[in-house]
């Protein structure tokens, strides 16, 4: 195993203590915009601290009653697509992992293969097939096509995870009686919880900040979600970045909260992968 030297380790630390401040940059700047009044925005020299700090920008964004429904139909799409899309992804990757059955390397090869499709490329059947079953201007038309476009992501993950546990249990469980299903609930599907937060955070994720779908599918503006608000209120709210910079923030919220809450099964997760084989 190589050891850095310590100039070298020096260089290494160097380079991503720059790349972390120009990573964490816009972030502070965006934060600490959010608490100036209109008149700091632009101030010159630019203040990182502002001068007279306030949260008024929070209070005046929050009480728009559209803030609010935006955050709410975000947190709706969002959850609903997390719960649908892991739920079918642990069965899935559960049977593709455990049980054999013809065609099933077949299955999972075309169904990995989705995912270097763009989106682009299907969405214009997509919103077609939305239109048609009548789910444009509702939450269904962001939840179902969402969960199912980031299903094999969460299938791939959950495969995995599933492969990696011992035939042992497996047999021990059979053993004991448990039928297939009781064994999926109370045997395996508590050995993963690491990838099921890991998927759920990815898939949350990616929700919570797509701006394309939603504004497809929407067309009542009481439906948009956070990400389609923010760029509303960019058109509306025009040179108040002390106002949109609140609004950025607190659409920002939810994901670091998932995150965190979720971050000791995220890094086992990521940990274990690192150290297979």
């Amino acid at each position: 195993m190589k050891v850095f030297t310590p100039g070298g380790r020096a260089a290494v630390l160097a380079v991503l203590s720059a790349g972390a401040v120009l990573a964490l940059a816009p972030i502070v700047w965006l934060v600490s915009t959010s608490f100036k009044e209109r008149g700091d925005v632009f101030a010159v020299p630019p203040q990182l601290i502002p001068a007279a700090p306030t949260a008024a920008n929070y209070a005046y964004v929050w009480n728009q009653a559209d803030v609010q429904r935006y955050f709410v139909n975000s947190l709706i799409a969002s959850g609903g697509t997390v719960l649908l899309n892991v739920s079918v992804a642990a069965l899935l990757g559960f049977a593709l992992a455990r049980f054999a059955f013809r065609g099933r390397k077949l299955l999972f090869l075309l169904g990995i293969s989705t995912m270097v499709v763009p989106f682009p490329a299907i969405m214009l059947p997509l919103f077609v097939a939305t239109k048609e079953l009548g789910l444009t201007d509702h939450l269904l038309g962001i939840i179902l096509p969402t969960a199912a476009v980031n299903m094999w992501l969460s299938v791939y993950i959950l495969r995995e995870a599933f492969a990696g546990l011992p035939r042992e249990l497996e047999e021990a469980a059979r053993i004991d009686g448990c039928a297939p299903a009781r064994m999926f609930w109370q045997v395996m599907l508590p050995l993963v919880k690491a990838p099921l937060a890991t998927s759920a955070i990815l898939v949350f994720t990616l929700t919570w900040s797509d701006f394309l779908w939603p504004l497809i599918i929407m067309r009542d503006h009481t439906g948009f979600t956070i990400s389609v608000g923010l760029q509303y209120f960019m058109s509306t709210l025009t040179s108040n970045w002390h106002h949109i910079a609140a609004v950025a923030v607190i659409a920002s919220l939810p994901v670091v909260v998932v995150f965190l809450l979720l971050q000791r099964y995220f890094f086992t997760d990521v940990l274990s992968g690192a150290t297979k084989g």
